[in-house]
């Protein structure tokens, strides 16, 4: 998976490296979010159903409404619970739409100049997904449930960044301390 990591070992200000996803990168986690976003929706709308075929696959203007206002407002609480984490581990977050090539693309969090410790950006990494996507199981069972199926799944796949980025932390040493870029990471030495 093409990604640009510079090595900056040489930095006396104790850089190590800098990691930033290429636009190779970003075609990439498109491809491998879908299927994701396939097994999750297909799972979702499954709970939501309670294993019941449904009867017709119609929708009017006011429930595809209905199905994108909960899509972005998912993508914002995934966002909120990145800050949120960043927070408790002292950092003051900051919140705003990434572009790539002037496209906006999603949602993002940031904390620049704040390092964390490899664990604590860990969990900054991964806590939307581990918060959100089993939280979306009992959502599911409630009445609307069928209306979170779908946004559900599209903040399932779109975690394929923030794995993408704890895969890079785990490689990184593990005394490393961690600064979140709105667009990568940068290691620096402890």
């Amino acid at each position: 998976m093409a990604a640009t990591m510079r090595d900056l070992s040489d930095s006396s200000a104790g850089l190590i490296a800098e990691w930033k996803p290429s636009r190779a990168t970003w075609v990439v986690w498109t491809v491998l979010s879908l299927p994701m976003a396939v097994i999750a929706g297909l799972g979702y709308e499954f709970i939501a159903l309670r294993g019941a075929l449904p009867h017709s696959g119609s929708a009017n203007l006011a429930q595809l409404a209905l199905v994108i206002a909960l899509t972005f407002a998912l993508a914002a609480v995934h966002e909120a619970v990145h800050g949120l984490v960043m927070r408790s581990f002292g950092a003051s977050p900051e919140f705003g739409v990434l572009r790539v090539d002037g496209i906006p693309l999603g949602f993002f969090t940031t904390s620049p100049g704040h390092r964390f410790s490899r664990h604590q950006y860990l969990i900054v990494a991964l806590a939307p997904f581990l918060v959100i996507t089993p939280l979306g199981v009992p959502a599911c069972l409630l009445p609307f449930g069928a209306y979170l199926a779908f946004p559900l799944a599209i903040i399932c796949a779109g975690c394929i960044g923030d794995l993408a980025i704890t895969w890079h932390v785990l490689r990184a040493p593990s005394n490393v301390q961690c600064e979140d870029l709105r667009d990568g990471v940068r290691f620096w030495k402890a």
